[in-house]
C-alpha cells in the first residue's frame, strides 16, 4: 500500500506505524518465524567530533611525489627488516658517519669503518636499490673536529667513499644532526656554513644534496636553515618540539626556495601527513615502519583524497586513494606533544565500510594525546583504516571467534587444551566440546603505544596470548600461548583475502600465520589456503565449508522514497546480503547484510533512478551462496510523505520507506504537541537521520518546536555533507531571527523572518520549510511568514548524508534546547492550505488505517506466553499475516493465519518483556496496535 499525494481527515496522535508487509507468507501458513533484523539498514548516531574529514571517492585527489625511508642510527637489523616487509618499496636508507676517532693517514679509524659496514649490511635489507642519505652519528665529538670545518669535511668525505665502494648511491649529506641540541658539541652554525663550503668545494658532491637545519625543535628549523641556505640544497628538520605552524611553515618556506624538503626522522605518520601536505619530498622513519606507516607509504604514492588538521593539538588525518586504487584513512598525533582530538571520516557520495563496519557514510576516529609535553600519557599514537566497497567486503571483527584454517579446515586449538605459559598453537577437529579452540578477537587499545591498527587474538579458556615465541623474526618461528603484554609480538593485523578469509600477519616479524603439519606457525606469505583464516563467531554448533543455494522468488517493488525487495526463505540460510548495482549485470556492491528477515526496503536510492538488485544467502560458518537472479525497479517519484517521525516513545518513521532515526544516547521524550515529544537538552543530544532522506529536488520539512532558549545558531534541522554544503532551519540566528540557509560550496543563500516575542520561547510553534521550483519559504503556526525567489540551490544539489535533528554541520555550534514533535519530510513542495492543514493537525500524505477497530481484537493483555488475535473481515483477501515490531521498529515476528479460522495464536514466550506493536496486514488494508509483553 502506498501513500497518496494528499490525505484529509483529522490527525489524531497515535503510534499507527505505517509499514509495508515484511514478509511474504503463504494464508496457509501458521508458523511462526522470528526475526532478529529490521527491514532496512538500521543506522547509528555518530558523536560531535572536533575536525571532519570529507572525501568524496571519484573525485580527483592531489599527487605529491616522495621518497620514503627508512633510519639505521638505531641500528637494529629487526626495524629494517620489518620496516622493508611493512613498506614494499624503500627508497632512501638514512646511514651515519661518527666524528668520535680522528682522521689518521687520510683514512678512518676501524671503529668508524665497523660502524660503516654495520650499517651498509643493514641497509641490504631495505632492498638493493635503496639510496642513502647521511648525518651525524655523534655519541662524541673529537676534539680533531672541533671548529675545524676542513677535518670535519674531509671525515664526511672518507665516511661518502667507502659508503659509495660499498654499492650505494649516497643522494644527501647533513654535516650536524639536531644542531639546536648543544649538549654534543658539533658546532655553531658558522660552523655548519663552514663545513657546507668544504663540501662544495670537493667534486664527490656536486650531485649530492648537502643537507640542514635538521634540529629537533621545529622552530628552530627554519633560524638555521635562512642562515645555511646559501650553502643547502635541502631543508631538513625533526618534530620532537616546538609548534605546528613552525613545523608546516618550514617545508613551505623550503619549497619556495626551490629546494628539496626532508624530514629524516620521523616518529608518528601525523609527521609524515603534514609534512606531505606542505611540501614533504623525503621522509624517513625513525626506529620503524609498521602497518600504518608502512600502509601510508605505500598509498600516499597514489592521490590524496582529503586532508584535515589540529593545530594547537598537534594532529591530523587524511584520507588516500593508492596507484592500485585502494582507499585508507589514517590519523596521528605529535609524539610528545599532542592533545586527544576526535576525527570523523565522511564519504559524501556513497556508503562504504570502514574496515568491515558499514555501509555507513561515517567514520568516528579518537587520536589520544596526553597533558603535556613528554608526559607518560602521550602514547604516539597512529591509525591505518581501510575503506572499501563493492560485492566482497570483510566482516568487521570484534568478539568470540573459532578460527578455522582454509586448506585443512580444522580449528585453531591449546595443545591438549593445556592452561600453561608457552603452551603450542596447533589446529584440531573442531568440537562443541573443546572450549580452548574458542578465541577473542579483539582491538587493541588506542592507548597501547603508537600504531593501534591491531588485534589481540587471546584463548576464551586462558586468557593468555598467540605469542610469536621468542620474538623470532624468522620463517618457521612458532605460536604458543602468554600472558597478554603490551608487546608487537602479540598484536596481529588482519588483511582480508577474500570471501571471509583473512591473512592474519605478526606485527612483529611482519610474517603470516599459516598451518604446517596442523602446527601454528609464521612464515613468509606464499597466499597459499594453509595461510588463510576465518574467524567464525563462537559457540558454533559446527563447521562446516560449502557454498549455499542462491535465494529464488526475488522481486522488486518501487515506493515513493524506496524500494522493497522480498525473496523466499533458504532452507541452509541464517541470513542475506543485499547487492546493487547501477547496470544491469554491472559490479554489485553490498548495500546491506545479516539481514535475517527475507525482506528488505532500501531507501538509499535517488528519486527516479533505477537500480539492479541481487541476494546471497548466508550461514553461521560465513559460507555465502551464488546471487539470486538479478531483479530491476526504481522509486515511483510519486509527491509522498517520506518520513514521518512521530516520536511516541521511539525514532520510527511511520511510512512505508523505513527511514528510521537514531540517537547517541538513549533518547528522551516529554510531553508533546500531541501525544509525546523528542526532549533535547541542547548540550549533547540530537537525532540522526538516514543518508539520503533529504536527496529530493524538492522538499518540504515541517514539525511543530517548543524552544527553551539559549544560544543563537541552534538548529531545528541540519541536512548536509559538512560545513560547505548544507540546509539548515536555525531557530535564532544571530539577528534572533528564524533563518533558512543553504549552500552549495560558494556563497550562502539565506532567507529569515522574526517569530513574534510572545511565542517565541517555551511555546509550541509550528514551523514548515519549502523549497519548490519557483522559491523557498518558511511557515509559521500554518502562514507564509517569507519567501524568495533569489534561493536556486536544491536540496538535491547537495545531496545531503549527514542529517540532523538538533545539530549542526559545524561542530562549534550549539545543540538545540527544547521538544521538537511530528517531524515530517516531503519529497515536494506542499502547497500553503495543505501545510495550514498541518498546522491545524489534520493529516496530510498520511493514509488513515483501512482495517476498523471492531474487525479485530487482541487478547489477553498484558501478554505472557500467547497473544490471541482474533479477525473477522468480511470480506477478507484471503491473505492475512501479522507482524509484530519493537519500539525501534525492527521486526522481531511473523506468522499468517489459516483461511477461514478468523483466530491466530502468536507465541510471545521468547520475546523479551516490554511494549511493541503489532500490525495486521489484510491484502491492501491494514491496521496497527500496541501490547505489552509481561512474563
Amino acid at each position: 500500500m502506498k501513500n497518496p499525494c494528499i490525505g484529509s481527515g483529522k490527525f489524531s496522535k497515535s503510534k499507527s506505524v505505517i509499514l509495508l508487509t515484511l514478509l511474504a507468507l503463504g494464508a496457509e501458513s501458521s508458523s511462526l518465524s522470528a526475526q532478529t533484523e529490521a527491514a532496512t539498514n538500521p543506522i547509528a548516531a555518530q558523536p560531535v567530533a572536533d575536525r571532519s574529514v570529507p572525501f568524496a571517492l571519484s573525485g580527483q585527489g592531489v599527487i605529491r611525489p616522495v621518497e620514503w625511508g627508512l633510519d639505521t642510527a638505531w641500528a637494529d637489523e629487526g626495524n629494517i627488516r620489518r620496516g622493508k616487509a611493512f613498506m614494499g618499496q624503500v627508497d632512501v636508507v638514512r646511514v651515519s658517519f661518527r666524528p668520535t676517532h680522528p682522521v689518521v693517514n687520510g683514512d678512518l679509524d676501524p671503529d668508524q669503518k665497523e660502524y660503516i659496514n654495520t650499517r651498509l649490511r643493514l641497509a641490504d635489507f631495505a632492498g638493493p636499490d635503496a639510496k642513502l642519505t647521511m648525518n651525524s652519528d655523534h655519541p662524541s665529538v673529537h676534539e680533531f673536529y672541533k671548529g675545524n670545518a676542513a677535518n670535519w669535511a674531509e671525515m664526511i668525505d672518507l665516511h661518502t667513499r667507502y659508503f659509495q665502494e660499498g654499492g650505494r648511491e649516497v643522494v644527501s649529506v647533513v654535516p650536524f644532526n639536531e644542531p639546536d641540541y648543544v649538549w654534543t658539541g658539533q658546532g655553531t652554525r658558522e660552523d655548519f656554513y663552514n663545513i657546507a663550503g668544504e663540501l662544495k668545494k670537493n667534486p664527490r658532491f656536486a650531485n649530492i644534496r648537502i643537507c640542514g637545519g635538521n634540529t629537533l625543535n621545529c622552530d628552530e628549523a627554519l633560524p638555521w636553515y635562512n642562515f645555511l641556505k646559501d650553502r643547502l640544497d635541502e631543508g631538513n628538520t625533526h618534530q620532537l618540539a616546538g609548534e605546528f605552524d613552525g613545523y608546516a611553515g618550514f617545508f613551505e618556506a623550503v619549497r619556495k626556495d626551490g629546494k628539496h624538503a626532508t624530514a629524516d626522522e620521523m616518529h608518528n605518520v601525523m609527521e609524515a601527513m603534514v609534512g606531505l601536505e606542505y611540501g614533504l619530498q623525503t621522509g624517513i622513519w625513525w626506529g620503524s615502519a609498521e602497518y600504518a606507516r608502512g600502509e601510508f607509504c605505500r598509498t600516499s604514492r597514489g592521490e590524496r583524497l582529503a586532508y584535515a588538521e589540529h593545530r594547537p593539538n598537534w594532529t591530523a588525518a587524511s584520507v588516500y586513494r593508492a596507484p592500485d586504487g585502494k582507499v585508507q584513512a589514517f590519523g596521528g598525533v605529535s609524539e610528545r606533544q599532542a592533545t586527544t582530538t576526535t576525527y570523523r571520516f565522511v564519504s559524501t557520495e556513497r556508503d562504504v565500510f570502514y574496515d568491515g563496519y558499514g555501509p555507513q557514510r561515517e567514520y568516528y576516529l579518537e587520536m589520544p594525546g596526553g597533558t603535556g609535553y613528554q608526559t607518560e600519557d602521550q602514547k604516539n599514537a597512529e591509525r591505518l583504516v581501510n575503506i572499501t566497497w563493492g560485492e566482497d567486503i570483510q566482516p568487521a571483527v570484534n568478539g568470540l571467534y573459532v578460527l578455522v584454517n582454509r586448506g585443512s579446515q580444522r580449528a585453531v586449538e591449546i595443545t591438549n587444551g593445556s592452561t600453561e605459559q608457552g603452551a603450542n598453537v596447533k589446529t584440531g577437529k573442531y568440537s562443541t566440546s573443546k572450549a580452548y579452540q574458542q578465541w577473542y578477537v579483539r582491538p587493541v587499545s588506542n592507548r597501547i603505544g603508537g600504531d593501534f591498527s591491531y588485534f589481540y587474538i587471546t584463548s576464551y579458556t586462558t586468557g593468555m596470548s598467540f605469542d610469536v615465541w621468542n620474538w623470532s623474526m624468522e620463517d618457521g618461528g612458532n605460536i604458543a600461548i602468554y600472558g597478554v603484554g603490551n608487546g608487537s609480538n602479540q598484536q596481529w593485523v588482519l588483511e582480508y583475502a577474500e570471501d571471509g578469509w583473512f591473512y592474519i600477519r605478526s606485527r612483529h616479524s611482519a610474517l603470516y600465520l599459516e598451518e604446517v603439519g596442523y602446527n601454528v606457525q609464521q612464515g613468509d606469505k606464499d597466499g597459499s589456503n594453509q595461510q588463510q583464516w576465518r574467524l567464525i563467531p563462537a559457540p558454533a554448533s559446527k563447521i562446516e565449508i560449502k557454498s549455499l543455494t542462491a535465494p529464488t522468488g526475488l522481486t522488486a517493488e518501487g515506493q515513493s522514497a524506496s524500494v522493497l525487495l522480498k525473496w523466499n526463505k533458504q532452507a541452509d540460510a541464517t541470513e542475506y546480503t543485499i547487492l546493487r548495482s547501477e547496470t544491469p549485470g554491472g559490479a554489485c556492491e553490498i548495500i546491506a547484510r545479516h539481514v535475517e528477515a527475507t525482506s528488505f526496503v532500501e531507501h538509499k536510492v535517488l528519486p527516479g533512478k533505477t537500480y539492479y538488485y541481487t541476494v546471497k544467502a548466508n550461514d553461521d560458518c560465513l559460507n555465502s551462496s551464488p546471487k539470486s537472479r538479478e531483479v530491476t525497479t526504481a522509486t515511483t517519484g510519486v509527491h509522498a510523505l517520506v518520513a514521518h517521525y512521530a516520536f511516541d516513545g521511539d525514532l520510527v518513521d511511520e511510512t512505508e520507506n523505513l527511514n528510521h532515526g537514531a540517537s547517541l544516547k538513549k533518547a528522551s521524550f516529554t510531553t508533546g504537541k500531541a501525544g509525546k515529544a523528542i526532549q533535547l537538552n541542547g548540550s549533547t543530544e540530537f537525532l540522526q537521520l538516514p543518508t539520503d532522506i533529504a536527496n529530493h529536488q524538492n522538499l518540504t520539512v515541517a514539525s511543530w518546536v517548543k524552544w527553551a532558549g539559549g544560544a543563537d545558531w541552534q538548529r531545528v534541522f541540519d541536512f548536509g555533507s559538512g560545513e560547505n554544503q548544507y540546509m539548515f532551519l536555525t531557530y535564532s540566528s544571530d539577528t534572533q531571527s528564524l533563518r533558512l540557509a543553504m549552500k552549495n560550496g560558494g556563497e550562502e543563500q539565506s532567507l529569515e523572518t522574526i517569530l513574534p516575542s510572545p511565542i517565541r520561547v517555551g511555546n509550541w510553534v509550528h514551523l514548515a520549510v519549502t523549497v519548490g521550483e519557483a522559491e523557498a519559504g518558511i511557515y509559521v503556526n500554518g502562514e507564509l511568514a517569507v519567501s524568495s525567489g533569489d534561493i536556486t540551490i536544491r536540496p538535491i544539489d547537495i545531496k545531503p548524508c549527514l542529517n540532523y535533528i538538533g545539530r549542526s554541520q559545524f561542530a562549534t555550534d550549539p545543540m538545540f534546547k527544547g521538544a521538537i514533535d511530528d517531524f515530517r519530510v516531503y519529497n515536494y513542495e506542499l502547497p500553503e492550505e495543505e501545510i495550514k492543514k498541518l498546522a491545524q493537525g489534520e493529516s496530510v500524505g498520511i493514509p488513515t488505517p483501512q482495517i476498523s477497530g471492531d474487525e479485530w481484537s487482541i487478547g489477553p493483555l498484558p501478554a505472557d506466553r500467547e497473544l490471541q488475535v482474533t479477525y473477522t473481515s468480511v470480506p477478507s483477501s484471503g491473505k492475512v499475516s501479522f507482524h509484530i515490531y519493537n519500539m525501534q521498529g525492527v521486526s522481531v515476528l511473523s506468522s499468517g493465519m489459516a483461511a477461514g479460522t478468523g483466530v491466530a495464536t502468536l507465541n510471545v514466550s521468547e520475546l523479551p518483556a516490554g511494549l511493541y506493536m503489532l500490525r495486521l496486514v489484510d491484502g491492501n488494508r491494514s491496521a496497527t496496535r500496541k501490547f505489552t509483553v509481561k512474563h
